[in-house]
């Protein structure tokens, strides 16, 4: 299983919903076993630059490129792109991620 997150800081916070409509389109491509698009909740006590969070979870890595080449996708691409600041994004294997503590 691939897990794709993905974080989204707004321009201006005015854009703020706009983003977060333009990234939910993303949920219409059938190809993602899991997919939510979320409001940063800002809890955190140091940092909280990130304003959207996109979490994917999909079977295979082909799962995961015909998201990504779904027209959908770039269909939200377009939407959000000219509107946001920072985008950050990390991609795993769940068999690759470490569970327990890593001794030296």
């Amino acid at each position: 299983m691939i897990r794709h997150i993905v974080m989204f800081s707004c321009k201006q916070e005015a854009d703020r919903d706009t983003i977060y409509r333009g990234l939910s389109v993303l949920t219409q491509i059938r190809h993602a076993a899991l997919l939510e698009i979320s409001y940063n909740e800002k809890i955190d006590q140091i940092a909280n630059d990130i304003d959207i969070i996109v979490y994917g979870e999909f079977a295979t890595i082909e799962d995961f490129r015909a998201y990504k080449a779904d027209p959908i996708y770039q269909q939200s691409i377009d939407l959000v792109r000219h509107l946001r600041d920072v985008r950050v994004a990390a991609d795993y294997t769940v068999s690759n991620a470490t569970r327990d503590v890593v001794t030296a």
